[in-house]
């Protein structure tokens, strides 16, 4: 994929990409990173579980309602990233999980546009969300970041 290549978002994912999405969420090579965050994170909200829905793929966790799944896609549909996230209290969401497929080397940029991405995506739904002003990134040793808004 080329730097200049748009970053595409979608809330569900083919069927046909299940492989995919099953390396990317529960066999990445860059877990190792945020070992101990994803720990956290399932012994707080569950385990996430990949299911089928009106024809797509979508990602639960436990047996929290509402929680949301963005997918950062290439324009040719390939799956680059996805982010996992719930209203986790009146005024914030908790991204519970954050995976981006792994990349060679030589492009490790592209990483980072498809986490901002899909960050820009969370905070785009903060926003549209009455009352929500904080995205918690469960991941994270630190607190919630408070959304400005304008």
């Amino acid at each position: 994929m080329a730097l200049s290549e748009s970053i595409g978002i979608a809330c569900k994912l083919p069927i046909e990409q299940r492989a995919a999405l099953e390396q990317l969420l529960f066999f990445n090579v860059n877990q190792h990173r945020v070992r101990s965050g994803i720990q956290q994170s399932i012994d707080t909200y569950g385990v996430p579980e990949i299911y089928e829905e009106e024809g797509g793929l979508r990602i639960r966790v436990g047996d929290i309602e509402g929680v949301q799944t963005l997918f950062a896609l290439s324009a040719a549909g390939r799956l680059l990233g996805v982010a996992v996230f719930v209203r986790s209290a009146h005024e914030r969401f908790a991204v519970l999980h954050l995976g981006v497929a792994p990349r060679s080397a030589s492009a490790p940029e592209l990483n980072t546009r498809v986490l901002l991405k899909l960050m820009h995506e969370i905070r785009g739904a903060a926003r549209r969300t009455r009352g929500v002003d904080c995205i918690e990134l469960v991941y994270r040793d630190r607190p919630a970041v408070r959304l400005l808004h304008v």
